[in-house]
């Protein structure tokens, strides 16, 4: 029984000896592969050129598109390279403007500014001259000499020698007196004019070295312009002009005075309900959000028509051509609505205050009415104003901490308007280096892909010779015998001479046999035939 069961429960090749596909193992199989191995002999050209054509033109198409997404990929980068170039040369030739535009009111001062020092370097210099002379034109010796020659007549009548020297000092010193005396005022003019004359040589080599600083800015700005309009190397200019460090930092300051976008509008929904109402929607917005979001768009704007007329920005191609006159007059009315809009939101911000009490305030009651009131014990009178005393320490302490965040609110609201403006400072980098950052990144992506594409092409090709390889090792008994039947043919058609033998097809796709005459292109044929005509009347 038991060896029933494992009969009936066996493998088919305990059985019948198993099979493959249907096909009985043994001598069945064996002519059915010799078979297919046949079939595959007589289809070989058939299925080669169905192979070529999934391999081989396949791989030919990914090289194609890979052959030109590296061409327009580096057409692009060129292109991008050019662009920053020119971006850069404009900035300089820009920057060259305004420091030509500088040093030609700082020449307009210059006259100002020198003129009154130099005309007191004149003074003080003739001055200094004039005290000088006088003080040449001392002549000690013959001071004292005189002073000598008028003492002799009191010497003689002197009696003493003490005496007779007393009245020689007292005359010398006399004379020498009458002598400094016109000389002390040169002394005193010297004295003062000497430290004006440093500060106004001080000035003046200020204002040189002042002047020869933007001097060398020019000449290093005008440098690097005709570098780059000159040089041929665009790739280097592109990576000297430093792109992509400028955006992330004009970015992450963007991000940062952009952040307190949320803070603000958080600060004036809630009360913007006050004034335009809460019933209606806009696109499934409610009508305090959209005015919100509104008022701060109406911030920015303001903050980039400021920074714009300023002459920090140049966003608005409008105010390049506008007079001095007209940027002032935009400049006021920008920082106007700024300031009213601090004056707005400070105003939002204490309505806000007053709506959290009223809400506060509600609650209380409502939890009052409906709760009910606790039961207390009963107290005696001196207890009473004990249990009334914390309460009111309690409400002074709430209306001080109230006061504090308004405050608090009031200082954020009227802050927040002028650091929404300042950010369109980075927006001008953001702006115009996004466009250079999309051309880098295109063609960085067309590179890659060019770069699968020809990997893919490669894959294709490989495996196609791989396929057509293990297709001859399959079919190699066959090819052979036929080569030496061929072989033998051949020999005894030509008597045994050198006969070259076929080439060998087994890896060859399309090859021309040699005896097979080379035909001309299809054009040079058809060119001929349209010349038959021609060459008949002719």
């Amino acid at each position: 029984m038991d060896q029933s069961i494992e009969q009936a429960a066996g493998s088919p090749s305990a059985a019948d000896g198993g099979s493959f596909f249907g096909i009985p193992y043994g001598w069945p199989l064996i002519v059915a592969i010799i078979a297919l191995i046949l079939v595959m002999w007589m289809a070989r050209e058939p299925l080669r050129r169905v192979v070529w054509q999934m391999f081989f033109i396949t791989g030919r198409v990914f090289g194609r598109w890979g052959l030109w997404l590296t061409e327009h990929g580096r057409n692009a980068r060129n292109t991008c390279n050019e662009k920053i170039a020119a971006f850069r040369a404009d900035e300089l030739q820009d920057r060259m403007l305004v420091l030509e535009d500088r040093m030609g009111r700082r020449a307009e001062k210059l006259a100002k500014e020198t003129g009154p020092v130099i005309a007191r370097l004149d003074k003080s210099t003739h001055q200094l001259a004039t005290a000088a002379t006088e003080l040449t034109d001392i002549n000690l010796e013959d001071a004292a000499e005189r002073a000598f020659r008028a003492a002799l007549p009191s010497m003689e009548s002197g009696r003493g020698l003490n005496k007779l020297e007393k009245n020689f000092a007292q005359s010398t010193a006399r004379a020498m007196n009458e002598r400094l005396v016109p000389v002390r005022p040169a002394l005193q003019i010297i004295k003062a004019e000497a430290p004006r004359v440093r500060e106004l040589a001080d000035k003046l080599n200020k204002t040189q070295n002042e002047f020869n600083q933007s001097v060398d800015e020019v000449n290093k700005t005008f440098t690097e312009f005709e570098m780059i309009m000159r040089s041929e190397d665009r790739s280097k200019i592109a990576a000297r002009a430093s792109i992509v460090i400028p955006w992330l930092i004009a970015v992450l300051i963007t991000a940062i005075a952009l952040s307190g976008v949320f803070l603000n509008f958080f600060l004036i929904e809630r009360p913007m309900s006050e004034i335009v109402g809460e019933g209606a929607r806009i696109g499934g917005i409610g009508l305090p959000t959209f005015a919100a979001i509104i008022v701060i768009f109406l911030e920015f704007v303001a903050g980039v028509v400021l920074m714009d007329a300023a002459g920090f920005t140049r966003l608005i191609p409008a105010f390049h051509t506008m007079s001095d006159r007209s940027r002032k007059i935009m400049f006021g009315v920008a920082f106007a609505f700024l300031a009213l809009f601090s004056v707005l939101e400070m105003t939002l911000s204490i309505v806000r205050e007053q709506i959290i009490e009223q809400d506060q305030q509600t609650r209380d009651l409502a939890n009052s009415a409906l709760l009910g009131p606790a039961p207390a014990p009963a107290a005696t009178p001196e207890a009473a104003p004990d249990a009334t005393a914390p309460t009111g320490e309690a409400a002074v302490a709430a209306e001080e901490g109230l006061a504090l965040s308004t405050v608090a609110q009031l200082i954020l609201a009227g802050i927040i308007p002028w650091l929404l403006a300042a950010a369109a400072l980075p927006l001008e980098t953001i702006v115009r280096n996004s466009v250079f950052m999309l051309s880098i990144v295109g063609s960085f992506l067309m590179l890659m892909a060019a770069f699968i594409c020809k990997t893919l092409a490669v894959a294709f090709k490989n495996v196609g010779l791989f396929a057509l390889t293990v297709y001859d090792a399959i079919i190699f008994a066959p090819l052979w015998v036929e080569r030496r039947v061929k072989g033998t043919v051949r020999n005894r058609g030509s008597g045994g001479g050198n006969a070259s033998s076929e080439p060998d097809d087994t890896l060859v796709l399309d090859r021309k046999s040699a005896n097979q005459p080379q035909k001309e292109p299809k054009r040079d044929r058809d060119r001929e035939k349209s010349r038959e005509p021609e060459l008949q009347k002719a």
